[in-house]
């Protein structure tokens, strides 16, 4: 199992609770135990609950997959991005170097 599809499990979990308690909450203003304004605010707030939810899940498997990265010793993008830097300051201080002389 590869991380797209942990993630697309992760979301899809957190959709599926969501579509319930949506039945629910709709379910429930048809039997007229809650207006259709509370309706809407419970709505909005488990829309709200849902992507902080997505947000908190792939915030999880970023860190779990940098710290992967790190056990088995690959460079990630930052490293790569680091390492361009160094190269590029040696070469203006080689190029320097080689033009003083």
């Amino acid at each position: 199992m590869n991380i797209e599809e942990l993630i697309k499990i992760g979301v899809g979990g957190v959709f599926l609770a969501k579509e319930k308690i949506e039945e629910f909450i709709n379910e429930a203003k048809k039997r007229g135990e809650i207006t259709e304004q509370e309706a809407e605010k419970l709505i909005e707030e488990l829309k709200q609950n849902s992507e902080e939810k997505i947000n908190e899940i792939k915030k999880m498997i970023s860190e779990e997959v940098r710290k992967q990265l790190k056990e088995l010793g690959l460079a990630t993008k930052e490293d790569i991005v680091e390492i361009k830097k160094e190269i590029e300051e040696l070469k203006k201080v080689l190029t320097k170097n080689n033009n003083g002389q």
